[in-house]
């Protein structure tokens, strides 16, 4: 028998190729774990600008209200706003006079100084009529408002921390 020339004329070529499709089960789990990451990227992405955008209408209105030489009521109005958009209606817009000044005290990023002074001097201002805002009560709102987000999410964190584990009796 005559030695061919070329090595590779004796390779056999398969009639049939192996196909494709479908794909083996490990590239399904990881095309679907691809998807959910795609998912939940662009969920918290959509949370986070819809985050900074509540921030930035409420630091636009707070702005407004400065140069409009606003009264502490229509200061406290802005706040109470943002609040609405983080918690329930039922839970803040009840809210009023003392109970009001410690809502947004546990919310202050600083909490061991005041917000607006004392207690007192808040309640004072926020039903007088005619109680002005000075610069440093816009400069205590604009600081709260930038850090409520961060000390909702820090409380909501504690809260879930606090709550019992299902299933698990306490002792």
């Amino acid at each position: 028998m005559p030695t061919p020339s070329n090595p590779f004329e004796q390779i056999i070529i398969p009639a049939d190729i192996p196909s494709a499709w479908p794909p083996a089960p490990i590239y399904w789990l990881i095309l679907a774990a691809i998807i959910v990451v795609i998912v939940l990227t662009v969920i918290f992405i959509k949370r986070k600008i819809n985050q900074q955008r509540i921030v930035k209408q409420a630091l636009a209105s707070l702005n407004q209200l400065q140069k409009n030489n606003a009264n502490f009521a229509q200061l406290n109005q802005v706040l109470k706003g943002i609040s609405l958009h983080y918690y329930p209606r039922e839970h803040v817009a009840s809210i009023t006079g003392q109970a009001w000044f410690i809502f947004l005290q546990e919310h202050h990023s600083q909490q061991n100084t005041p917000l607006f002074n004392d207690q007192k001097e808040f309640c004072r201002r926020l039903y007088k009529d005619n109680s002005a805002c000075t610069d440093n009560d816009f400069a205590s709102a604009r600081k709260w408002i930038k850090s409520f987000p961060s000390q909702v999410k820090a409380r909501q964190k504690l809260t879930l921390g606090n709550q019992p584990s299902a299933g698990k009796a306490h002792v």
